[in-house]
């Protein structure tokens, strides 16, 4: 299966608010944000450290995306919503590598700092 066609699905699934975005991870999936202060290794621990981020986020929207044979990069528009109903709208790019049908490494590209302090209101 093609990268874009894997990663497409990926996003679909998140804005459905499916868990089939878990199945299209490898086992030995890798994420990371761009500074590595977010790191997370094997396919359980990508799966946990984005469950938390999936529960503030609203919309999911793929703005743009560039393949080159396994490897995407994609400009998602993400909508949060905090604790306190109030909401914020923030571009993220978004770097996939896949190897057959799965998704192997993710770097995101955000400001990690500006989402913090949103989400803790």
């Amino acid at each position: 299966m093609p990268a874009r066609d894997i990663v497409q699905r990926y996003y679909d699934s998140l804005a459905a608010r499916t868990s089939d975005w878990q199945q299209l991870y490898a086992d030995d999936a890798t994420f990371s944000d761009a500074a590595e202060i977010l790191r997370a290794n094997g396919r359980q621990a990508v799966i946990e450290s984005f469950t938390p981020f999936l529960k503030g986020v609203t919309r999911v929207q793929v703005k743009r995306m560039i393949v080159d044979e396994n490897a995407a990069c994609a400009i998602i528009g993400y909508e949060y919503q905090n604790p306190k109903g109030q909401k914020m709208s923030q571009d993220v790019a978004e770097v996939w590598e896949a190897r057959g049908e799965k998704l192997i490494r993710l770097t995101i590209y955000l400001d990690l700092t500006a989402y913090r302090s949103f989400m803790r209101g």
